[in-house]
């Protein structure tokens, strides 16, 4: 009987035990929900940004910017308006969501997380994005928000001058550049061997330059990135999700849409004999470039070379490079009037060029008719050099076009996005301070 009684009431126990654990269990979940998550790791938050650079410099923005500066054709379907400069405030909807909600916001979460941990790295990269995402932003819709966005006690942000915005982007440049040294860590979505301090300098070289501030755009430049250190969008694992998204557009996704055919770049390029455009001469010979740039295997009769060139899917794709570095201190150089380095820096972009495709020998200055043809001749390799970056499109406008890139339609070419209609529907006041309907309208910071 005792027995019976010990069984009984070591089975009592043991259910209240298990009940009261049950108990336990259930009220930790009611007050931790395994699906609300409440922080995230920083360092994970910094890949998510670092993507939202990729496919702003890379994606949607670039295709459109690339069209705009006669790099590409758009030939099917929306393309096709995209062509004839026809385009909507809705047509900048995913690149804006992309730029503020993935880039922009995470860049300053990641900050201040930074902050409180002490790590500078860190901070120090998460600065260089979140310039990085808007300098390029500004470069193509012009004032935006900056000062007010992503805050969460502000739902109608105001919008920043452009100016203002290049300012603060070049002092979180200065901020980073102690703080990442030489180090190349949390670069996950970013190949290259590049340097973190090198690629800021690089990109605040790029923000002078567009001010018309061409002693401090050498002065950065000068600590700029070295041969061979380019940031890349890292491409190579070569799957579904990780390619190429030039090439996920070209033949995965909108196969048609968008050509080469016709092109000014094509044009500039083709080596066929008696074509009045080529860019080449006795020193320049675009014949082994003009393929990796351009296939005829594609859709259409010339496309970009999304098969085994640029943008095949496991090619990695340039946000900041060498050969942008040296071209920057070219220019710089010659509107300070110093021609004997500006053609310094032109051969060497050139000695990388030839390096990689061939047909490039150095210029002397008496290659050149007078000083106004070694400065097209720095914009045109630029622009070649430059393939499918939004620069060229940037390049294109703050010069006026003094390369002469001819409008698909029209006199003019695009100078800048429309706001989203996300912005006119919620943030209206603020966005008709500076909203204008046509790409044609211009952008006020270029001197």
């Amino acid at each position: 009987m005792k027995n019976i009684v010990k069984k009984y009431l070591l089975g009592l126990v043991t259910c209240v035990v298990v009940f009261s654990s049950c108990e336990k269990d259930i009220n930790d979940i009611n007050e931790n929900n395994p699906n609300q998550f409440n922080d995230s790791d920083p360092i994970l938050m910094l890949t998510g940004a670092q993507l939202a650079n990729v496919m702003l410099n890379e994606g949607d923005a670039a295709r459109l910017s690339g069209i705009f500066s006669g790099h590409f054709t758009g030939v099917d379907r929306q393309y096709v308006s995209y062509n004839n400069y026809t385009v909507t405030s809705g047509d900048f909807d995913a690149a804006w969501a992309n730029l503020y909600a993935n880039g922009i916001a995470q860049c300053r979460l990641i900050r201040a997380k930074a902050v409180e941990s002490q790590n500078k790295a860190l901070e120090g990269v998460a600065c260089i994005t979140e310039a990085n995402l808007l300098l390029t932003a500004s470069s193509l819709w012009g004032h935006i928000p900056n000062t007010q966005a992503c805050n969460p006690q502000i739902d109608k942000p105001d919008y920043d001058n452009m100016s203002d915005v290049y300012d603060y982007c070049i002092s979180l440049l200065d901020k980073a550049i102690p703080l990442v040294g030489s180090s190349s860590a949390y670069s996950a979505a970013y190949a290259g061997s590049f340097s973190w301090s090198d690629v800021a300098s690089t990109i605040k070289a790029r923000a002078h330059l567009h001010k018309g501030e061409y002693q401090k755009a050498i002065d950065a430049a000068t600590n700029g990135i070295a041969y061979g250190e380019d940031l890349m969008a890292n491409h190579s694992a070569n799957v579904p999700g990780a390619w190429n998204l030039y090439y996920d557009f070209l033949d995965w996704n909108r196969a048609g849409y968008m050509s080469a055919d016709g092109s000014y770049l094509a044009s500039l390029m083709d080596t066929t004999s008696g074509n009045p455009n080529y860019r080449g001469n006795a020193k320049t010979d675009e014949s082994n470039r003009l393929p990796y740039y351009f296939t005829t295997d594609g859709y259409s009769a010339l496309d970009p070379n999304w098969i085994d060139g640029a943008f095949a899917s496991n090619a990695d794709f340039p946000i900041v490079s060498y050969v942008e570095n040296e071209l920057i201190l070219s220019e710089s150089y010659w509107r300070t009037s110093d021609f004997t380095n500006a053609l310094v820096h032109l051969n060497n972009a050139r000695k990388y060029n030839d390096s990689t495709y061939g047909g490039f020998d150095p210029y002397v200055q008496a290659d050149f008719t007078d000083n106004n043809a070694l400065l097209k001749e720095i914009l045109v390799e630029k622009y070649v050099s430059l393939y499918g970056q939004i620069e060229a499109f940037t390049d294109v406008r703050r010069t006026n076009n003094l390369i002469g890139v001819k409008p698909n339609k029209g006199t003019k070419l695009p100078q800048r996005f429309l706001y989203p209609q996300s912005e006119l529907n919620t943030n209206k006041a603020n966005v008709d301070k500076y909203y204008q309907s046509d790409v044609l309208a211009n952008l006020s910071l270029w001197p």
